[in-house]
């Protein structure tokens, strides 16, 4: 007897033969952004009477075959007869970005097949503005125009430009493009301690995006030493995906290759010595919106007044850092903060003098200096 387990993706990606009973339980994980607390969300929703069909269609391929449903066919025939379109459900800075470097006018008059809600347009000109790539008046800056031709995130192209001033492109060039691929680290369900233990030697104290530097040096190494076959086995003995590895190092020729097109040029190697400042300095260009600041136990206070604990699986979960920034934030189970790494705020302070707010207080006579002074406290999305 063949059990197969499997995700949404099997719905429409999948097709093994010999399976006779499908069994629905009539809901996925569907990522959501949600444009008003500037998450990206993975709810657990009833799925479309299509996806309910697909499913169904995964059993009687090649003979007759029984799919049974763990809900009633009254909720079958009130779900929407369709998924929505993940341009209604994603954040929409890339798509603008690249629209406004075409040119394609006015992004809320594209006729779009399924156009997204204009309250996700607007929010998308307000990430985009954060990053400054684009004027107040929804103009494109010549920073946005170089962040438009990355293959990558607007967010990740932002960190790139700014490595360059900060001079570790190097270093934020391997992690912006471990950024843009799935986790090559697995953890299998069954061996999860086995896989931490042979992963934990590439931790780094304070920073995740540091154990990335740390992964890369040694895969360069074992792949200037071993064959293609020897590589393969030795990432299965050491829980990393081979083919994860792969696209990770393709994404970064990408990366390298955009980089001279626009005269950046980065070493070959990565610097032995450490740039912990100027690395996360250049990260922080692209991620203003997602540092926090500890409050107590293990719960951080973020930005716009959210509250998130680091994701478990991090190497600074069990740490306290008095400040953070983070790759993302998501909400699933809990508000979760993933990939982060320990920052000094006065370097948020340069990256877009434009977001910050100033208050003033307590106006004095300094006899001294025979002036009248007063303190000032700078917020950041409400962080002070």
């Amino acid at each position: 007897v063949r059990v197969v387990l499997a995700t949404n993706v099997a719905e429409t990606s999948l097709t093994v033969p010999g399976i006779r009973y499908v069994i629905d339980t009539g809901s996925a994980r569907i990522s959501r952004y949600s444009h008003r607390t500037k998450l990206q969300r993975l709810p657990v929703e009833p799925v479309s009477r299509a996806s309910a069909d697909q499913r169904r269609g995964r059993c009687g391929r090649v003979g007759p075959g029984v799919c049974l449903r763990l809900y009633s066919e009254e909720d079958y025939a009130a779900r929407p007869e369709y998924t929505d379109p993940e341009i209604r459900r994603t954040n929409l800075a890339s798509v603008i970005l690249q629209m406004l470097q075409l040119g394609l006018g006015d992004v809320e008059k594209f006729p779009f097949i399924d156009p997204p809600d204009g309250r996700m347009v607007r929010d998308g000109y307000k990430l985009l503005e954060e990053l400054g790539a684009v004027t107040p008046s929804g103009k494109l800056t010549g920073t946005g125009r170089r962040m438009a031709r990355f293959p990558v995130d607007p967010k990740l192209a932002r960190m790139v430009l700014e490595a360059q001033h900060q001079a570790c492109l190097q270093e934020v060039l391997v992690i912006v493009s471990a950024l843009s691929v799935q986790d090559p680290r697995e953890r299998p369900a069954d061996k999860r301690a086995q896989a931490d233990q042979a992963h934990a030697r590439f931790a780094h104290p304070r920073s995740d995006f540091m154990a990335w530097l740390n992964l890369w040096r040694y895969y360069e190494e074992q792949r200037q030493f071993l064959s293609q076959n020897q590589l393969r086995k030795r990432c299965r003995r050491e829980y990393l995906s081979w083919m994860r590895m792969r696209e990770w190092r393709d994404v970064h020729t990408q990366l390298v290759i955009a980089c001279r097109q626009q005269s950046l040029r980065a070493a070959a190697e990565l610097p032995e010595q450490e740039n912990y400042d100027g690395i996360h300095r250049a990260l922080l260009s692209g991620l203003l919106a997602n540092i926090a600041q500890w409050q107590e136990r293990r719960e951080y206070l973020g930005s716009r007044n959210r509250r998130l604990q680091v994701f478990p699986g991090s190497a600074q979960a069990r740490r306290s850092h008095k400040w953070l920034v983070a790759a993302e934030i998501v909400e699933t189970s809990k508000v979760y903060a993933r990939e982060v790494a320990a920052i000094d705020p006065a370097w948020a302070l340069d990256c877009n003098p434009h977001l910050l707010k100033r208050h003033y207080s307590e106006p004095h006579w300094q006899v001294r200096t025979g002036r009248v002074m007063a303190y000032e406290r700078v917020t950041l999305y409400g962080l002070t």
